[in-house]
């Protein structure tokens, strides 16, 4: 609509602008060439007077201001030396002009002007009255200009409408559909049933996109989050089970409380804290409440002591890990990165079968420092591996949380090395391995 306003409003304003700069254009063009006839006129009257020897003869003069095309709608008058009117031209339309005609108002629709022409050597002057326009034709020029013109303009209005119609309504669509698009997301409605189709504006099919984008992130955050649900509710409520039935049991007198079994109430409850302080100990790191005291490490020294503690336990299960470092430094929080990688390198001896084998790997590239754990292991199936960074999720759901783990190890590595400032990514085929690997800045 405002598209349809504007183009009425310019297709009205400036055709009559455009008129009154052309009759402006046109006026000043009329005076110009009078102008320059009527002091070619005077050249030749004074040619005349010379050529009389200082007379006006009045029938020379006649001759020489016959009527013409040029003097429609002038009264031209030579007057001599002494004032005296030698001879005086007139349209056949104008009435001869008498001292009290002089004196009378001009009609209302006709402009006047009155013009002086000194001749040379005071030889008289030219007394010129005349009216503007001064004749029909460019009278009649003037109304077939302003005629043109608003015909113009009307068809230019019809054309700027039918235009504004159809471009306002290609641009409307996409934005009506992305507005209902983002309603059924409010309502939760986050599927794409139909995918809309592009209408060529690139600013209007990247929105289109965008909310798309958008539905499809939070279909897989609403899928995310419901399974963290159902995940925490099941890591809560094993322990909680175990405890508890072996509680009731004692109470009513079914078992003995026994050191063993007070041992394995304990054992639960300690691991029901064990993921309590992991869930905390995220949502400080996500929520950027987690304060780190970095400082300049020499990442050679402080993963060569991370690979000795390791050794035994890796010698112990048959698996070989090797290390292979460069003298690279970094700023980070040596207690904070330690649970990065011990997690790792944690997982890689979980999911690496005995014969198997690990390497921790750390070198500089360009800016940057990288440490990449790799591991022989079962590897992670190309659908799962998106996911392995997200809260309390394990590629197999069959697993136990002895094999699997709680889930929320990968997520707290995630969040602390991106407190550091820091990258980490994962490729995997399955039953190959896997490799992670992180980037740092160096220093």
């Amino acid at each position: 609509m405002l598209y349809v306003i504007l183009a009425v409003v310019s297709g009205i304003v400036v055709p009559i602008l455009g008129v009154k700069f052309s009759v402006e254009a046109f006026r000043n063009y009329q005076i110009q060439r009078r102008q320059a006839d009527l002091e070619n006129l005077g050249e030749s009257l004074s040619a005349l007077y010379d050529e009389e020897g200082g007379v006006w003869k009045r029938r020379r003069v006649m001759d020489i201001l016959r009527p013409a095309p040029q003097w429609a709608g002038m009264i031209i008058t030579l007057i001599d030396l002494n004032g005296r009117e030698v001879y005086t031209l007139r349209p056949l339309q104008m009435p001869r002009r008498t001292h009290s005609s002089q004196n009378e108002p001009q009609p209302p629709d006709s402009e006047t002007e009155h013009i002086t022409i000194k001749l040379a050597m005071n030889k008289g002057s030219l007394e010129i009255e005349r009216r503007i326009p001064s004749g029909r034709y460019e009278t009649s020029f003037l109304s077939y200009l302003v005629s043109y013109t608003l015909a113009g303009a009307f068809v230019v209005i019809l054309c700027a409408c039918g235009a504004g119609y159809i471009v306002a309504g290609r641009l409307s669509r996409p934005v009506i559909a992305a507005i209902e698009r983002t309603k059924n997301i409010a309502r939760g409605e986050y599927d794409v049933h139909e995918e809309a189709k592009p209408v060529g504006i690139r600013e209007l099919d990247a929105l289109t996109r965008g909310v798309e984008d958008l539905g499809r992130s939070l279909a897989g955050q609403e899928k995310l989050r419901r399974r963290l649900m159902i995940d925490v509710a099941h890591e809560l409520r094993t322990p909680l089970t175990v405890t508890r039935t072996q509680i009731e049991a004692i109470a009513d007198g079914i078992l003995e409380p026994t050191p063993e079994r007070l041992t394995l109430c304990v054992n639960e409850m300690t691991r029901l804290a064990e993921l309590i302080g992991k869930v905390d100990a995220l949502s400080r790191i996500e929520g950027e409440t987690l304060r780190l005291c970095t400082e300049i490490t020499d990442m050679r020294e402080f993963l060569g002591n991370v690979v000795e503690s390791f050794s035994p336990v890796f010698v112990k299960s048959g698996i070989t890990l090797t290390a292979e470092l460069e003298d690279v430094t970094c700023e980070i929080d040596r207690e904070q990165f330690r649970h990065v990688t011990d997690n790792l390198l944690s997982n890689a001896l979980r999911y690496t079968d005995a014969g198997g084998t690990v390497s921790l790997r750390l070198y500089a590239d360009n800016d940057e420092a990288v440490i990449e754990i790799a591991d022989t292991g079962i590897g992670i199936s190309p659908e799962d591996l998106p996911n392995i960074f997200e809260r309390f999720w394990r590629a197999d759901e069959s697993r136990t949380r002895i094999t699997g783990g709680s889930g929320v190890g990968l997520a707290i590595v995630k969040a602390t090395v991106e407190a550091h400032g820091g990258k980490i990514s994962a490729v995997s085929k399955k039953g190959e391995g896997t490799c992670f690997t992180v980037r740092l800045k160096r220093e």
